[in-house]
């Protein structure tokens, strides 16, 4: 028969004198204000039962015997919870987002909300690999702003996108052919598999931007690929068209000998430690204006336009020079520095 009492009158009971009482009180109230032993049990100097106790389970343990499990668990009251003590966020993230994605808890909570709406349509990424820190914080940032649309009583609706199209999806598709089959690739073969190699990717990133947490309309994206989205582009230009903002002109369209394509703006490159060397160039008069043919006619047909760059290589593609009707221009003629036994030529180049 086990007996409970109370620390003070075990204190009393085993009868230690008063400066040993705050020692023995100080040590166990820390750990419990009561305490377990049988009757009939020697109780003994609370010093020496506690000097024998690691003797005692050393010696059961050579022995073989087993040591009482949780002697005193029972006397100590302490809170049970099912809440996990580690953050474990390799398991239980994935466990939210599950429960997120199956209680439609994004829906749910918009359709609750009765204020007015707020509509992001994603600025979509190319879908030619996998996910970097610019993808993760361009999502997230966005994710921010719906969540805290969300809390403000808005009606959010993310809506998710890809461009499947460009050249850095061509590019992803040629990287893995080698160069027998590139040459006997043609232009429908190309864009059939760059259609096969975005369709995968964009699988690979929404499940992992799901894993970012980030809240969307991920079962209704829109794919620049997909005929419905293809329509509506034509649907739109062919309005553009019929009212007059469409027109051919000129402009300089830059050009990848190394992919054989054109290249947008967003898609160069500049070393930044290049120095470009200004030159001065001269392009010749082919022809001239009735109302300037009597003053440039006796230069005729010797007389060139002469012009300054700090891009020379633009050059070669030149189709043109501006000239400015506000501004007044002179006829010069240049003479080269000659030695004293060269003879004397006549040119005509304006300054």
């Amino acid at each position: 028969m086990t007996t409970h009492i109370h620390l003070r009158q075990f204190i009393h009971r085993t009868r230690l004198p008063l400066k040993n009482r705050s020692l023995v009180g100080s040590t166990y109230l820390r750990r419990s204000s009561f305490c377990t032993f049988s009757p009939g049990e020697d109780l003994g100097p609370v010093s020496k039962r506690r000097s024998r106790g690691p003797v005692m389970a050393a010696k059961k343990a050579s022995e073989g015997q087993k040591q009482e499990d949780g002697r005193y668990k029972h006397t100590i009251d302490l809170p049970k919870t099912k809440f996990g003590m580690r953050a474990n966020a390799v398991t239980r993230e994935p466990e939210l987002q599950k429960l997120w994605e199956d209680n439609q808890v994004f829906k749910r909570v918009a359709d609750k909300n009765n204020g007015g709406s707020f509509v992001l349509h994603d600025g979509p990424p190319y879908a030619n690999g996998g996910l970097h820190m610019g993808h993760a914080l361009n999502k997230i940032l966005k994710d921010i702003i719906n969540r805290y649309k969300l809390l403000q009583n808005y009606k959010v609706h993310y809506v998710p996108g890809w461009d499947c199209h460009g050249l850095p999806i061509e590019l992803k598709v040629l990287q893995s052919m080698d160069q027998d089959a590139r040459r006997e690739l043609t232009p429908l073969k190309l864009r059939k598999k760059a259609s096969k190699f975005a369709k995968e990717t964009v699988n690979v990133q929404m499940k992992s931007f799901k894993r970012f947490g980030v809240w969307a309309d991920w079962n209704n994206p829109y794919l620049t690929l997909s005929p419905e989205y293809e329509a509506a582009q034509i649907e739109v230009f062919g309005q553009m068209v019929m009212q007059g903002y469409i027109y051919r002109g000129r402009k300089p369209v830059h050009w990848s000998p190394s992919s054989r394509t054109a290249l947008a703006e967003a898609e160069l490159e500049y070393d930044e430690k290049h120095i470009s060397r200004s030159v001065y160039a001269i392009f010749k008069l082919v022809s001239v204006s009735p109302a300037s043919s009597d003053l440039l006619k006796d230069f005729l047909p010797n007389i060139s336009v002469a012009i300054w760059t700090t891009t020379p290589w633009t050059i070669p593609a030149n189709a043109a020079v501006a000239v400015n009707p506000g501004l007044l221009y002179a006829v010069a003629e240049l003479h080269p520095h000659l030695d004293d036994n060269s003879t004397p030529s006549k040119a005509n180049n304006p300054n």
